[in-house]
């Protein structure tokens, strides 16, 4: 994780910039983990956006239910800076910067989401936090991914980076491509996608299901069961 940190502090602002250019359908996820949300209204409503970035889906999550606290937590100051920025007409937002197995999870919970974020942990590490979090939230309330997964068979995962490929250089050089690909190699640890479904039952959600799914981009999630 401390590479990540790393990366996201340096190139934060960048980041922001191009994301929408080398992360596929990326408006279309967001929407979708927002849709399964299942609040009539976020009047009295706490929301926590794990590995928040520059502040994408919190700000989805505000447009659509403005009266929702939120917390947002993210490694790079850099990163919540943007974040913060990009929120700033909202004031009940609370930003924690650090790892997100760290943060203290107590108080009120409605819902914990993420966007692009526990790819980055190793699978020893994420069976415990996703068990972690179904502890912390009470019977009836949401944990909602959204994030690159892998398919089972070879075929597709060689099939879905070339179709990666081929979005990215409609906007990125060559040079830009290949620098993407190495990163996502060297930093990314995404779970191939019936284990993370599976590893989300064995943490006790319940109502696991596929909000949304696009090559190996997905939006899927479930509710806390206790």
């Amino acid at each position: 994780m401390l590479k990540v940190k790393r990366h996201f502090e340096r190139e934060a602002e960048r980041f922001d910039k191009c994301f929408f250019r080398v992360a596929p359908f990326y408006r279309e996820a967001i929407d979708a983990l927002v849709l399964g949300l299942p609040f009539k209204s976020g009047k009295g409503r706490r929301i926590i956006d794990l590995g928040c970035g520059t502040g994408n889906v919190a700000l989805a999550v505000k447009k659509r239910y403005p009266e929702a606290s939120m917390v947002c937590i993210d490694l790079a100051e850099n990163m919540l800076e943007l974040a913060e920025t990009k929120l700033r007409r909202y004031n009940d937002i609370e930003y924690w910067r650090g790892d997100i197995r760290d943060y203290d999870y107590g108080g009120r919970c409605d819902a914990v989401v993420s966007s692009l974020a526990l790819h980055h942990l190793e699978a020893g590490d994420k069976k415990e936090f996703y068990r972690r979090i179904h502890d912390i939230l009470p019977a009836g309330r949401v944990f909602y991914i959204a994030d690159f997964v892998l398919p089972s068979s070879r075929y597709l995962v060689k099939a879905y980076r070339e179709e990666w490929k081929k979005f990215m250089a409609r906007s990125l050089a060559p040079a830009e491509i290949v620098e993407m690909l190495a990163r996502h190699k060297r930093e990314d640890r995404p779970g191939e996608f019936i284990a993370e479904l599976d590893l989300l039952r064995k943490s006790g959600f319940s109502d696991v299901d596929v909000i949304w799914k696009k090559y190996n981009f997905c939006v899927y999630g479930g509710f806390s069961s206790k």
